[in-house]
């Protein structure tokens, strides 16, 4: 019993040594990395091809919530349509998604082509010309992949005079293991896609760069929505 009490006090003082543990925790940090990419996508086929976030999270509810009937509607980067059609629904009047992403596009059409009131384009966002005005414009966790964020705000907002955009990204302070992966050179971001992955100040400071205001803020599962509104608004 000694002998097996040394050998347990030996391994642990060598597991627990810094320079080993360090060891141990980037090879954890790496798996934990990889594994959470495989899990969504298992999870997105057991539930048919739909993330089981939509149902979760239920994210949906702001963008719904903050679109009135009647109020034409441009959802840019609308992936699969899911959020789409929710709004769809809920305006009743001319909504748009615009989608870079053929799959995503075929995707989306299927499941918005019972209504007359949608349609999905397959192009571009910069590219995109519509000679009308959008009521609503929704970035759904788009922003973040998008190098040139501010110009992109100010383009649509120049081009399509919203009177309010909705905006979900991600949060970079969601957890701590997040600035922990980046202090030890692993990569942190949950897309490797992604440009930014935001701090409140920095979302803020650039929608005041796009001159746009802030109309309200939350903070839920690991996400920032946001009511912004055109600087023009406040005049």
């Amino acid at each position: 019993m000694m002998l097996r009490a040394k050998i347990k006090k030996g391994v642990i003082k060598i597991l627990f040594n810094p320079a080993f543990s360090g060891k141990i925790v980037r090879l954890l940090v790496r798996i934990h990395q990889k594994s959470y990419s495989y899990v969504g996508m298992f999870a997105t086929a057991s539930e048919g091809g739909l993330h089981p976030k939509h149902r979760l999270m239920n994210y949906h509810k702001f963008f719904v919530d903050n679109v009135n009937e009647g109020e034409s509607v441009l959802d840019v980067g609308c992936g699969n349509g899911a959020l789409l059609r929710d709004v769809a629904l809920k305006t009743k009047s001319f909504a748009v998604g615009v989608e870079l992403s053929a799959d995503n596009v075929l995707s989306a059409r299927g499941r918005v082509s019972d209504l007359s009131n949608v349609k999905v384009i397959e192009t571009d966002i910069w590219k995109y010309k519509e000679d009308r005005q959008f009521d609503v414009i929704i970035l759904s966790n788009v922003l973040e992949h998008i190098d040139q964020r501010p110009a992109l705000l100010r383009f649509l907002n120049e081009n399509f005079k919203p009177n309010k955009f909705l905006i979900r990204v991600p949060m970079f302070e969601r957890e701590w293991l997040v600035p922990y992966k980046k202090e030890i050179g692993i990569e942190w971001r949950l897309d490797q896609t992604h440009q930014i992955e935001y701090t409140e100040d920095e979302l803020k400071n650039e929608l005041n760069r796009a001159e746009l205001a802030i109309q309200s803020i939350q903070f839920k599962w690991g996400e920032i929505y946001i009511v912004a509104i055109p600087a023009r608004e406040n005049y």
